[in-house]
């Protein structure tokens, strides 16, 4: 297996893609940390992995607070030993007009985005320092690349994960710790439920593959980043997508 005997922690692991990721860890032979604001969805996700056998503990983790990161890499230190893989998952998303942007928008985007990340890559590079190695995955998203449509804050907070990757690549040169990005696009998550179901809706055509993407295929991509296969990456990202950033058919082009 892939992740056999590695320890991994995968913020946001109660539900979506975070869910996706914290199974397909656990067929790879990981022993996996869901942490997650909502401690009942971190419980289920546990309760689902464990039904496969799988060696794995809930934490409730506001990451927006450097002190609840602390202690998710702690407690994982305390139950598992070491920590091998950071999946920087947990995010959310605000659809607002520019000038209907509150204030308490703004912060929130770039708080559970960006700051997020920033938190939990500070709480858990120490164990990988001391340890000589590490993964850190930082979800990203197609909005890091280009503009969408309402959703100022949120391309704001992405935009800023792919540099927070690449400096952070930068600071842990020569370190043996590894830090990537994986940028979905339309993934049938529940986030996503109204678009993925609606006949109105068309996200999924738009791209060159024709389809929603599913949960599971950011979790492969996922599973590839943390493992020994992707030692000699880092600084860069797996876009998981169908091919929507790298270009349009106009109407009638075949």
């Amino acid at each position: 297996m892939r992740l056999s005997g590695k320890v991994a922690i995968v913020t946001g692991g109660g539900s979506g893609m975070g869910r996706a990721i914290c199974q397909e860890f656990v067929r790879q032979g990981a022993k996996v940390v869901v942490a997650d604001i909502n401690m009942e969805s971190a419980q289920e996700s546990v309760r689902l992995l464990e039904g496969n056998g799988a060696d794995c503990m809930a934490l409730e983790v506001d990451v927006t607070r450097k002190a609840q990161t602390m202690r998710m890499a702690q407690s994982a230190i305390d139950r598992f030993g070491r920590i091998d893989v950071l999946v920087n998952n947990a995010g959310a998303r605000c659809l607002k007009g520019f000038l209907e942007h509150t204030e308490d928008d703004w912060h929130r985007m770039i708080d559970i985005n960006l700051t997020g990340h920033f938190f939990c890559a500070q709480s858990v590079i120490p164990n990988m320092l001391d340890n000589g190695r590490g993964k850190i995955i930082n979800l990203a998203s197609i909005a890091a690349h280009t503009g969408r449509p309402d959703r100022v804050a949120y391309c704001a907070a992405k935009a800023g994960v792919m540099g927070l990757t690449r400096a952070l690549a930068m600071d842990m040169r020569g370190k043996n710790i590894c830090v990537t990005a994986i940028s979905p696009g339309s993934i049938a998550t529940p986030l996503n439920q109204a678009a993925a179901t609606s006949t109105d809706v068309h996200w999924g055509e738009e791209t060159v593959m024709g389809r929603w993407g599913a949960a599971e295929e950011v979790a492969h991509a996922a599973v590839f980043l943390a493992s020994d296969e992707s030692n000699y990456i880092t600084g860069s990202e797996i876009a998981v997508e169908g091919g929507w950033l790298i270009g349009r058919a106009r109407d009638g082009e075949i």
